[in-house]
């Protein structure tokens, strides 16, 4: 089940949010939320930049929500990318 309103006040559209868990980071473009299971996802593709040499640009990804410690928005997957040769 697809569904951007299953979390009341969270807006990620257009936008690239980058999730911390305890052991990694996701970042993650085109987000919708998903009911899998019985847990919430945080379900879209992986934004350019996001992994070495972009092996897993634009493929689907997930993360549970259940899991998710923080996140960072950025504004577009330019503004994404201008952070992370920042870093």
């Amino acid at each position: 089940m697809k569904n951007k309103e299953v979390i009341d006040g969270l807006d990620f559209e257009g936008k690239v949010v980058s999730f911390g868990t305890e052991s990694e980071n996701l970042a993650i473009k085109n987000i919708s939320f998903e009911k899998q299971f019985g847990r919430i996802f945080v379900v879209g593709e992986v934004p350019a930049g996001a992994t070495n040499n972009d092996w897993a640009a634009g493929r689907p990804c997930a993360i549970a929500w259940d899991l998710i410690q923080d996140y960072m928005v950025f504004d577009s997957e330019d503004q994404y990318s201008e952070a992370l040769e920042k870093s």
